[in-house]
């Protein structure tokens, strides 16, 4: 449920192009914070009704995100006492990229080779098996091209 991400706890403030959450320490690990994102009680937008793309971070109303930092688990627990609140940032390039890597090109993959294999074949049922085939194994190849890779997609942790 919970995976690690990188400390980044040398840039006072992220980026402007990034999202930002703040969040509640709740508990420690062994790499780092256990850190509580909650979007409704947190957030305006939210609470309105509107919604903030915020469901990134946490896509429940109570999601712990596992935040590892470079401190040891002593440090960790002096600087970042329980209840304290931490802010965490996701790039919007990143949240993009992602995007386009689970939605975009499989779709548009499964669409051109289906629509290849119209125009190669008589047969009217081989385009939309061949368009569910392609994006069914687009998307398995995706999860074991990311295999490990996806801390870069992960929220890091800024104050």
């Amino acid at each position: 449920m919970t995976q690690s991400t990188q400390d980044n706890t040398t840039d006072a403030r992220p980026r402007c192009d990034a999202i930002q959450r703040v969040g509640y320490v709740v508990g420690y690990t062994a790499d780092g914070l256990l850190v509580d994102v909650s979007v409704k009680e947190a957030c305006q937008q939210c609470a309105q009704g509107r919604g903030c793309g915020m469901g990134v971070l946490a896509r429940k109303s109570r999601q712990r995100v596992e935040v590892s930092t470079s401190y040891n688990s002593s440090q960790c627990r002096e600087r970042y006492p329980l209840g304290s609140s931490v802010a965490l940032a996701l790039e919007r390039s990143e949240i993009t990229l992602l995007a386009l890597l689970v939605y975009a090109f499989p779709l548009l993959l499964a669409l051109l080779l289906s629509g290849g294999v119209t125009m190669l074949s008589v047969a009217p049922w081989l385009a939309p098996v061949s368009f569910f085939a392609v994006l069914l194994f687009g998307l398995i190849g995706l999860r074991l091209l990311l295999r490990g890779r996806t801390e870069r997609f992960r929220p890091r942790l800024v104050s």
